[in-house]
């Protein structure tokens, strides 16, 4: 009885402190997201409302900067440069997206089969376009893209063709062709850890 009694005691002892704890507000995660949470506000959301802030406000040679209420958004609603760009936009979204996606998910799917010889490689080389900064990016693909002495205006002289990659009606393709060839390797990764958690018994059973 002795022994029941002291076991009966601890045990209510624990129970009632997982009781307690369960109820405890547990800070420990947000201590190791304040920092980017601190980056991410200065950086992302104080910018984005300052922008909100000063579009309400117009800067005239005459009179300085004037409230203007929603007056400017009235002027872009009606400006058909804004919709012609809005349009453009959704065309690039609407076919560089999917062939993107299409492209990562393939390549995760031929990195998960554990069939790819040289996956260690593979992985690197396409994760790699993601890790070049802009500025280097922007150098490579312009001196690829030049018309007279590029990569495309040596295929020209070799071909004897006039091709153009950077004249306004191929100009949207080229650009896609960049951000695919940039961030497909990062979406590539994102399939990858994704589809490294399915246990590869599940395959062997279907």
């Amino acid at each position: 009885m002795i022994k029941q009694r002291s076991v009966n005691q601890i045990t209510g002892i624990k129970s009632s402190s997982v009781r307690v704890n369960r109820h405890r507000a547990d800070w420990r995660g947000w201590k190791f997201m304040w920092p980017f949470a601190l980056v991410f506000t200065f950086v992302f959301i104080i910018p984005i409302l300052y922008a909100i802030y000063i579009s309400f406000f117009q800067k005239q040679m005459v009179g300085g900067t004037q409230f203007v209420g929603i007056n400017n958004y009235i002027r872009l609603f009606h400006d058909q440069q804004f919709w012609s760009s809005v349009g453009r936009v959704a065309l690039f979204t609407a076919v560089q997206v999917p062939i993107m996606l299409f492209l990562s998910a393939a390549m995760a799917l031929a990195l998960d089969s554990m069939k790819l010889h040289g996956a260690k490689f593979f992985r690197i080389s396409t994760f790699l376009p993601y890790a070049v900064p802009a500025v280097v990016s922007t150098l490579v693909w312009g001196f690829m893209y030049g018309a007279k002495y590029g990569l495309v205006g040596s295929l020209n002289d070799w071909l004897g063709t006039n091709l153009d990659v950077l004249s306004p009606s191929v100009l949207l393709a080229a650009i896609g062709n960049i951000v695919t060839w940039e961030f497909t390797g990062y979406n590539m990764l994102i399939f990858y850890s994704s589809l490294s958690t399915i246990p590869h018994s599940l395959y062997e059973a279907a």
